[in-house]
């Protein structure tokens, strides 16, 4: 994501020379959009987009993926760098650097990626069960088909899942999710939540993946278990 377009097409047309395939995006309104849509690796982030500033972008792509983020900057200040990285930012550079150091760079972070999934897998042979995947904006079953969801619903689970077994508030829940703060008598993030467990809870069972909190919000406390049939004796 970058504002400046000359600067974007040099970038693209040099990485896409190094093997990369890239989109660019000058809205910061559409990067989720764009991220949903071409499911990067990884996500190259200008600090500066228009009035809005790469930090807070970055505040907003943290609520629902987790895909390595380069912040590319004019601005040397040290409190912008130090806000970045601990948002999740794996890397920061000037835009003055080569083009062979950012494309170093790039693969210097896409390879820690790497090494941290492998190290990630199990040893074992997973059980079968729910998957939240923030980056390609989907939730899968157990049985691997995909959970059709709204992006409001969508959004709702991601920012619950993130706080698994902590409570988060209706107005947090209607500000990120619907933009907008949250008024007595607003139902809209309690439909939200009641069609998600809906979608998810097993019919007939008391289960309740997303409980509420009394007069607050609601708190995820995780999803319903696979229940592995116990073999046939003879």
């Amino acid at each position: 994501m970058d504002d400046d377009p000359d600067f974007s097409s040099l970038l693209a047309e040099y990485l896409t020379l190094q093997g990369f395939a890239l989109q660019t995006v000058q809205d910061a309104a559409r990067v989720e959009e764009a991220i949903g849509a071409f499911s990067p690796d990884l996500i190259l982030l200008d600090q500066r987009l228009g009035s809005i500033s790469g930090t807070d972008v970055l505040r907003r792509l943290r609520l629902f993926t987790d895909l390595p983020c380069m912040i590319v900057t004019n601005n040397s200040e040290t409190m912008d760098r130090i806000v970045n990285l601990e948002l999740g930012a794996d890397d920061e550079m000037q835009k003055t650097v080569t083009p062979r150091e950012m494309l170093a760079r790039i693969r210097t972070v896409l390879r820690r990626r790497r090494r941290q999934e492998e190290a990630s897998q199990p040893s074992e042979p997973a059980r079968p069960g729910w998957t939240l995947d923030t980056g390609r904006r989907v939730l899968r079953q157990p049985d691997g088909t995909v959970c059709p969801l709204t992006n409001a619903e969508f959004e709702t689970l991601a920012i619950l899942h993130a706080s698994r077994g902590s409570p988060v508030s209706r107005m947090t829940l209607c500000s990120k999710v619907f933009g907008r703060p949250f008024r007595v008598g607003d139902r809209a993030v309690d439909t939200i939540v009641k069609n998600l467990r809906r979608k998810i809870e097993p019919a007939a069972s008391d289960f309740a993946t997303i409980q509420a909190v009394r007069t607050f919000g609601y708190v995820f406390v995780g999803f319903p278990e696979v229940r592995t049939p116990e073999p046939l004796r003879a």
